[in-house]
């Protein structure tokens, strides 16, 4: 009886004291290396994250949608979602970039990371875009539908050029226009 007191005693204070109650979870420390990979690689390639492990897209999505993580961060984790395009990463990017409370930024590069993930498939996503009251929101359109291509997108920026009021934007449209793929 006291060998098992002994044995329960020195079981209770292993797991009190040992390492795993200081461990991190491994969804923490997936979190805190794809952070680290952001910090360092504003571009960051699925490739470059894939040193983090798998699932990285949930973990990137995680970050996109903390509002209190720095928004230079925010930023990278959206724009990397642009190499992971599946359903949630879709829907996380479209409200992204139709949320009118967040920056122009935020939702500029949600368009872009659209239209790299998932090419033409987006264009009529994009396409209210193009005629909003935000001239820096028509130029991340116009580079959007440029990135996400087809018939329909050029058809769009063909049709929103000669309309166009502002200078910047009807430049930005043009240059779209000259590097759309079809």
């Amino acid at each position: 009886m006291k060998t098992l007191r002994a044995i329960l005693t020195i079981l209770i204070i292993a797991c009190l004291t040992g390492p795993s109650a200081y461990a991190k979870r491994a969804s923490d420390v997936k979190y805190a290396d794809v952070e680290r990979i952001l910090k360092h690689k504003p571009y960051a390639t699925p490739a470059d994250l894939a040193k983090a492990g798998s699932d990285i897209d949930s973990v990137l999505v995680d970050m996109a949608t903390a509002i209190k993580l720095n928004p230079e961060l925010r930023l990278r984790a959206v724009r990397a979602l642009a190499g992971y395009p599946g359903a949630r990463a879709k829907s996380v990017l479209t409200v992204f970039a139709t949320t009118l409370e967040d920056s122009i930024e935020l939702r500029a590069e949600a368009m872009l990371s659209l239209a790299t993930a998932f090419g033409s498939v987006v264009v009529s996503d994009l396409e209210p875009f193009l005629s909003d009251k935000d001239p820096k929101l028509r130029i991340a359109t116009a580079n959007a539908l440029s990135k996400a291509g087809g018939p329909k997108a050029k058809q769009l920026l063909e049709h929103a050029l000669p309309h166009e009021e502002v200078l910047e934007v009807r430049m930005a449209i043009d240059k779209a226009l000259s590097g759309i793929q079809e």
